[in-house]
């Protein structure tokens, strides 16, 4: 499956899944989603789901769900302590039932809206407030919508990723998701966040995003790369990758030095 080239494809390919599949997934999800979230009016999927399904559709989807929910940060709360939901990071709360680990956030304790960073009013406000610009949209779970600026689309069909929003808590998580988000998808990045990676990938974050990569992920490895340097010129310049490709042939088969697509959670 391709990238989606329309809004209305993307809407599509999640309503599928979500409200028409007849499979455990998503029977579950459906089940997780009305008995727990069915109180608020204003409820949004966002981040990896919406993504991956505007990329790859669900072949691609492979990650946890993350909720918006546009109410009172009071109300949210309360409800998570209803449901026993443990604190997730920057405000948020996680559930895991039924398969499905959900991390949900009352809209104006995200952290960007939080810290003054983005002024949000309703729900497609939080596509402004995301590190990334592949990150930048949501689903409307109740009027199953998909929102998202006209930039959106032709930055994933353009293979493009860039910074949406620069201030991050996260310098060393997103320097992480970057580079291998960039490599698994071989993708190019903009000018903003080749910027930030040529700014923090110096000795000590190549340390730190492969040792990440070992502890977090279940198919680490940068660890295969020699050098701050060789990680980085692969991540900033496409025709680096190739050049490496060529240079090691099947003696060191990289993920994004393949040639053909490769999907993969980060």
């Amino acid at each position: 499956m391709t990238v989606a080239t329309k809004s209305h494809i993307v809407k599509r390919r999640i309503d599928d899944y979500v409200w028409r599949d007849d499979t455990l997934a998503s029977r579950r999800l459906r089940h997780v989603l009305a008995i727990h979230f069915h109180q608020f009016d204003n409820v949004a999927i966002v981040g990896g789901m919406v993504r991956d399904f505007a990329r790859v559709g669900k072949l691609g989807f492979k990650s946890d769900v993350d909720l918006v929910i546009d109410a009172p940060v009071e109300a949210v709360a309360d409800m998570a302590k209803s449901v026993n939901a443990r604190t997730n990071a920057f405000g948020g709360h996680s559930i895991s039932e039924m398969g499905w680990n959900v991390d949900f956030w009352a809209l104006k304790s995200t952290w960007a809206i939080r810290e003054g960073h983005v002024a949000a009013d309703k729900l497609e406000d939080f596509t402004r407030s995301t590190f990334f610009n592949y990150d930048a949209a949501l689903y409307d779970v109740r009027r199953r919508r998909v929102l998202h600026d006209e930039t959106y689309l032709h930055g994933l069909q353009s293979r493009v990723m860039e910074i949406n929003l620069r201030p991050t808590p996260m310098v060393l998580g997103n320097l992480y998701r970057a580079v291998r988000r960039i490599l698994l998808w071989n993708l190019s990045p903009g000018s903003k966040l080749k910027s930030f990676i040529t700014e923090n990938l110096d000795n000590d974050g190549f340390r730190d995003v492969v040792a990440m990569d070992n502890r977090k992920s279940a198919t680490p490895f940068l660890y295969r790369y020699k050098s701050a340097s060789e990680l980085r010129q692969s991540v900033i310049c496409r025709d680096y990758r190739v050049a490496m490709a060529t240079y090691y042939g099947e003696q060191l088969d990289l993920p994004g030095l393949a040639q053909g697509p490769i999907h993969s959670s980060v």
